[in-house]
């Protein structure tokens, strides 16, 4: 588990200002801690490049130093999980010769840090903030400080198998688009938010239900005293415990009429819970009728949220007792009335909504990671673990090689789907840093295969994909690659791809920080839809939310005259 504590942002900008004589730390702490500190900060806005820019950008594998640059086996996690986070990196590039940024470019993003956070709102819509995290970048230095991510993180993405991104990379079949747009309009940053993860390559903590008006769910990590009291890690020499809540963002009621008001409230607090209250969480679903927190510990919390006004905890129960007995994934199956949850430990347990019993076992040869339901068969499954291959499984019988079985990645994978509008369309993003689109009737090859930085950058090395959706109405594809960028493309776009493996039309949404969820929520009585995004990063943390507005919408004016 990262730990995650520090004094406020704005102290910690200033130890980083001061730091110029000082060595250099492995890693610099720096999350603020307390109840009421939030992690955030403030600058300036740089006009984007055009979205409609008629352009066509092919990604190039470039050679280094005589050939492919390679990525071996990573023994730890530092980079993904602590040493990405915005005042760390800024704090080691002052150490960095190859950095483009000089020390004194980086004290002034410092110091615009900190006039955000001076001023920073709990939300915001418009772009007179800065960029979409609020962020008013000096002229010329956030392509500076993106150009130094992507060099940074070129050579330190975890990976499982050796060389697994080269030899990725040498399979795609769509390698660049003809010009960026965007299908969902930037909408609101809750910018005072404060998500966590304690594992880099478990991303699925922010979750929303179809009515997304119930609320957004997502985790939040602390430290506590022998008195159950929130402490710093700078408060003095004394035993710590963890403990986590599950917080709600959702509408205020009293407000909201006038001013669409949000509020956040904590439904669990696990210092209250009998059995968890020392437990980290690991992933999270929901319905409109059920929210299910997994935990590292091998457990489960069931809550049920189908009156937003009065949330119940319907309770806790333990799945395993095995070391590697993490709850990867969880699926509430309402029409079977069950949940499917995908453990660490090779298994796949689907248990009784209702009883609470494990209904069936299956363990198969690899820990699962993620899966899907196939929308119109509930008795199949998508699934992806630690294995370079994909399945489509049978929940009625134990897993074996007569399983449908997806071959063409080259590293473990962490992110699945399957199109609600399409059976046969099935979606996978994989370590390996490629996302792939797939016809269930033929298994042995993609449809299509692109590089996770796809719109974000010309660069060839991307971040291991760690979450990957069809939309609500299956018309979109999203991915999210570890670090810093959301790609969304059109699927009757990318169906529509040529022999030239060039994509008409891309959206890129760019932002600092570790990307913890992703989900697509209808609105406009389904018309419409809504994309939420989690980021986690000190001091740049929050939610985004954009928004693809309903085509049958009608002007504001029609028929008032």
């Amino acid at each position: 588990m990262a730990l995650r504590l520090s004094p406020e942002g704005a102290a910690v900008t200033e130890i980083i200002l001061s730091a110029s004589e000082s060595q250099p730390r492995p890693i610099l702490q720096a999350y603020a801690s307390d109840d009421n500190a939030e992690c955030s900060d403030y600058e300036d806005e740089q006009q984007e490049e055009n979205d409609t820019e008629e352009q066509e950008v092919v990604i190039e594998v470039q050679e280094q130093q005589g050939g492919i640059a390679t990525n071996s086996i990573q023994s730890f996690h530092e980079y993904e999980l602590t040493q990405s986070e915005s005042l760390t990196f800024l704090y080691n590039l002052l150490y960095d010769d190859n950095s483009q940024l000089s020390k004194s470019d980086i004290l002034i993003i410092l110091n615009s840090l900190k006039i955000r956070e001076d001023k920073l709102p709990f939300s915001f819509e418009s772009s007179d903030r800065g960029d979409i995290q609020g962020v008013k970048w000096p002229h010329g230095l956030k392509q500076k400080f993106n150009n130094d991510r992507r060099r940074v993180g070129k050579d330190n993405w975890f990976h499982n198998i050796p060389n697994s991104r080269e030899n990725a990379l040498k399979k795609l079949n769509v390698k660049g688009y003809q010009i960026k747009t965007e299908f969902f309009k930037f909408h609101k940053f809750f910018s005072k938010l404060k998500l966590h993860i304690t594992h880099l390559q478990l991303r699925n903590l922010v979750c929303c239900g179809t009515d997304i008006g119930n609320g957004i769910y997502y985790p939040s990590s602390y430290y506590h005293d022998s008195h159950m009291q929130t402490v710093s890690v700078n408060d003095g020499d004394q035993d710590y415990h963890s403990f986590f809540r599950i917080n709600r963002l959702m509408p205020d009621k009293i407000f909201s009429g006038k001013s669409h008001a949000m509020k956040v409230d904590c439904l669990i607090d696990s210092r209250n819970l009998s059995r968890n209250s020392n437990s980290r969480i690991s992933t999270l679903a929901c319905t409109n009728n059920y929210l299910a927190s997994g935990t590292f510990e091998g457990s489960y919390i069931l809550s049920d949220v189908s009156n937003p006004e009065q949330v119940r905890n319907i309770g806790e129960y333990h799945l395993s007792s095995n070391i590697d007995g993490i709850t990867n994934q969880i699926i509430i199956n309402e029409r079977d009335q069950e949940l499917i949850i995908s453990s660490n430990d090779k298994s796949m347990r689907l248990i009784d909504l209702n009883k609470h019993r494990i209904t069936q076992l299956h363990t198969l040869p690899f820990p699962l990671n993620c899966s899907a339901l196939n929308p119109t068969n509930s008795n199949e499954l998508f699934v992806t673990g630690d294995n370079i291959n994909s399945y489509i499984v049978d929940k009625r019988i134990k897993f074996s090689e007569k399983h449908l079985e997806f071959k063409s990645h080259d590293d473990f994978g962490f992110g699945c789907d399957w199109s609600p509008r399409d059976e046969n369309l099935l979606l996978t993003g994989n370590q390996d840093s490629c996302v792939k689109l797939w016809d269930r009737r033929n298994p042995d090859k993609p449809l299509y295969s692109w590089s996770g930085t796809l719109g974000f950058s010309q660069g060839i090395y991307g971040a291991p994909v760690r979450n990957c959706k069809f939309s609500h109405n299956g018309d979109y594809i999203a991915w999210a690659e570890s670090l810093d960028h959301v790609g969304v493309v059109e699927v009757n776009d990318l169906l529509q791809t040529g022999e030239t493996g060039i994509q008409s039309r891309i959206q890129s949404i760019d932002f600092l920080g570790k990307c913890c969820g992703m989900n697509f929520a209808p609105v406009e009585h389904g018309h419409g839809e809504q994309l939420i995004i989690g980021v986690i990063d000190c001091p740049l943390g929050g939610i985004l939310s954009y928004k693809l507005e309903s085509r049958d919408k009608s002007l504001d004016f029609d028929y008032y005259f």
